[in-house]
């Protein structure tokens, strides 16, 4: 199975260091799910990774590539990440935004092709969401803003797809709909995804594995099962106070 991303003794932070020496990979159609209490880390790890933050230390690899050697436009062809961050975007349809996608290809004119469109129209399919394309994105419900930034995200054709907490401000409902999505992502189109969350008993079912952040500064990685019955993501996640 085809290695997309690889962490060697990576540190992370800002103006001082967050976390240190986490050491992890990512495979092909994996679907991993980040842990850690508030605060430790897990939003700069993910932005880290998708090159939107500075490495303190060691070496983010895609593909055997070290990060720091790829431009953007290369990195965006690899990686696609959807933040938390509400966006507040006005006048543009959703065919629009998802067309943004695609950025990394049509040069700085950005003019689409008949077969981008295509593509962004084959997205909106995929993502469930071909219906509202005509449809302004401030028009839409909070779960169809998160598929339109998914599908936005998956217009670049990325390999792995990262999400910083994307079922926060959806109902239940919508959580479902959208974690099923993840997983049909992960074994149809056979794209990684790496997603932090708190909601442990939508994803228990869906994740091949965990990653965690521990208290004890300390990064660990397993399946589920291996995760729970060491009693780590007992001891670093319920008992955290997180949410």
């Amino acid at each position: 199975m085809k290695t997309i991303l690889q962490l060697k003794n990576v540190s992370i932070g800002f103006n001082q260091i967050l976390y240190a020496n986490i050491n992890a990979e990512l495979k092909e159609g994996a679907f991993v799910c980040l842990l850690g209490i508030n605060g430790i880390g897990k939003s700069c790890l993910l932005k880290t990774m998708a090159g939107l933050q500075e490495v303190k230390s060691g070496e983010v690899y895609i593909e055997h590539k070290a990060l720091k050697s790829m431009d953007s436009f290369d990195l965006a062809k690899k990686i696609g990440i959807v933040l938390t961050e509400k966006l507040q975007i006005d006048y543009l349809t959703v065919f629009e935004l998802v067309s943004f996608g695609r950025a990394p290809y049509t040069g700085r004119r950005g003019d689409l092709s008949k077969d981008d469109k295509k593509l962004v129209q084959k997205v909106l399919e995929d993502v469930g969401i071909s219906e509202i394309g005509k449809k302004y994105f401030s028009e839409l419900s909070d779960g169809q803003k998160q598929k339109a930034l998914i599908a936005r995200a998956l217009a670049q054709t990325p390999e792995l797809l990262i999400l910083d907490e994307p079922t926060t401000y959806l109902d239940i409902p919508s959580k479902i709909e959208l974690i099923a999505l993840l997983k049909k992502l992960t074994q149809e189109k056979k794209i990684t995804v790496l997603l932090s969350t708190h909601d442990l008993d939508l994803i228990k079912d869906s994740a091949d594995e965990f990653w965690l952040m521990g208290k004890d500064g300390e990064f660990s990685s397993g399946s589920p099962e291996e995760m729970n019955s060491s009693g780590l993501i007992a001891n670093n996640f319920f008992r955290s106070g997180s949410k």
